[in-house]
Parts: structure tokens; sequence; C-alpha cells
């Protein structure tokens, strides 16, 4: 996936944020550390329907107003996608340290 591929992911996922949201979506940021947020790994391709895809995910950091983009490694994104079949709509224990992680990482980027 290129840089202006989840660019453009990216711009289509702030647009849909901020119609359904509306000004409480402020603003977007792509953590584009070399680093999986939920394990620290190496940001890879997971296989999808016997395809290799990257897992572009994104959540709102609602204390900032910003919606926060993110690719996750395949073991990751994997785990989240097994977890789905039998909790289709939950928030799991990775989505809580990816959004820790990812909150801290914003943060410093804003200086605080």
């Amino acid at each position: 996936m290129s840089r202006n591929e989840i660019s453009e992911l990216l711009d289509q996922l702030f647009r849909q944020a901020q119609m359904q949201f509306g000004s409480a979506i402020k603003s977007r940021w792509l953590y584009d550390g070399d680093s999986c947020p939920g394990c620290g790994g190496k940001i890879d391709a997971v296989k999808w329907k016997k395809k290799k895809a990257m897992s572009l995910n994104a959540f709102i950091y609602r204390d900032h107003g910003v919606l926060i983009a993110y690719l996750l490694c395949g073991k990751c994104a994997n785990h989240i996608f097994q977890e789905a079949k039998t909790n289709p709509y939950g928030q799991t224990d990775l989505h809580n340290v990816i959004e820790k992680n990812l909150k801290q990482a914003y943060l410093r980027q804003l200086g605080h």
C-alpha cells in the first residue's frame, strides 16, 4: 500500500467521520511509526480472502476531536478478526492497548 493510497483512504475515513459525528471531529492524524501499536512488532501484510492486505484502522480520540488512523501487523489484525467472529462490535483488550499507545504517541507528537 503506497503512502498516496493510505492518504486517500484516510481522507475518506475523515469525511465519513465528519458526516457521522459533525463538529466533534476536528482533525485527523496518521500514526506512521514503524512498529505495530498493538504489539510493537513490524507492520506487515495480513492474509485476507487468500490475498495480502494491509490493516488500516481508525478510532476517535474524543478529548482532542481527532480521528487517529493506524496500520497493524498481521498478528494483531488476525487476533482482532478472530475476536470479531464471537463479539462483532466489542472492544477487545488489544483495542484498549492500541488506543492507549496511540493516544500517548499523539500527545508526544503535539509536544505534551
